[in-house]
């Protein structure tokens, strides 16, 4: 399927969108956890994406509980971790970073923003991003897959600076994530590296409510869990967003990070992700950023000091 390259802003995108499948919907609804699903819109095209598998949520008997226990345990290591000092920036003028997510990346346009924080901040970074509603690294990682296709003819036409996975909620939890996400988050670390990239994964957050009888504070540990542990192995770079989002939230309880569906992002999380990212990757403070998404200045410059609170003020 060619690949259409466009510029809008200056940033050059790969985006297939496609309306959600009514598998996809119950599969997410059963699960209780399925915060990747995507929500109505107009990002639509002709030729739908392939019909998505129903995924493995969860399991049954004693492996469930086994799996669980062992998820708890990690969550509580990922409890109270600093994250890793980075002393030079990670990201340089004219480099290619690409975005590849679900709906919490393009929910608010993530990638946009990040894009429109660095030119603000006089950084001339090209930003492509690859995104579809409840899609997981299993399927960017099929070359069988429509968007796997894609991804993989990107990773090998031209070189790449950075690519960023964002992994779909229910492969990401700690206790799923070794045979849901882990595999497949290696493939695509071997193919950005053939490319001559780094990887980075974004950490998303929790579902507003949580997710069952789990909170959102439990829901958020097994995230942390599943996404440092794949990071650490693979030396790749972690955006924290997930957790970000939670120490805002003890800062800040009336801050509204979550939209009315409780799962995606607000503008104002989606700016405190973008502000997370920029912090990390350019290791620069946003704060006084003139780009503010159109959010109320007082509110944009919290969120640039809550970012700079949590990435680069660490001890």
């Amino acid at each position: 399927m060619p690949v259409s390259w466009h510029g809008r802003k200056g940033m050059k995108r790969i985006r297939i969108m496609a309306a959600v499948l009514a598998i996809a919907m119950a599969a997410a609804a059963s699960s209780g956890c399925g915060a990747d699903s995507k929500d109505g819109g107009d990002r639509t095209t002709a030729q739908p994406a392939k019909q998505q598998e129903p995924s493995e949520e969860t399991t049954t008997g004693s492996a469930q509980d086994a799996e669980q226990d062992e998820g708890k345990d990690d969550s509580a290591k990922a409890s109270g971790e600093t994250y890793r000092k980075i002393p030079d920036p990670v990201v340089k003028d004219g480099d290619k970073i690409l975005f590849v997510g679900n709906s919490h990346t393009y929910t608010n346009d993530l990638p946009g923003m990040f894009f429109e924080m660095a030119q603000a901040g006089g950084h001339g970074v090209d930003v492509y991003d690859l995104t579809e509603g409840s899609y997981t690294l299993q399927r960017f990682s099929d070359p069988e897959d429509e968007l796997g296709e894609i991804l993989t003819d990107a990773l090998q036409s031209e070189p790449w600076d950075f690519v960023v996975l964002q992994e779909n909620t229910n492969a990401a939890v700690a206790f799923n994530a070794k045979k849901d996400m882990y595999p497949y988050a290696r493939k695509l670390d071997e193919m950005i590296k053939a490319a001559g990239g780094q990887t980075a994964f974004l950490m998303t957050w929790a579902p507003e409510e949580g997710a069952g009888a789990f909170s959102r504070e439990m829901v958020q540990g097994q995230l942390a869990a599943g996404y440092r542990t794949i990071a650490e192995e693979l030396d790749a770079l972690l955006i924290p967003g997930g957790e970000v989002f939670a120490k805002a939230l003890e800062q800040d309880e009336e801050l509204q990070l979550w939209g009315e569906d409780g799962q995606h992002p607000s503008v104002e999380g989606t700016y405190l992700a973008a502000c997370t990212a920029y912090a990390l990757l350019f290791q620069e403070t946003p704060v006084g950023n003139p780009y503010l998404a159109d959010l109320d200045q007082d509110k944009a410059q919290e969120l640039q000091g809550m970012a700079q609170a949590f990435i680069l003020d660490q001890d």
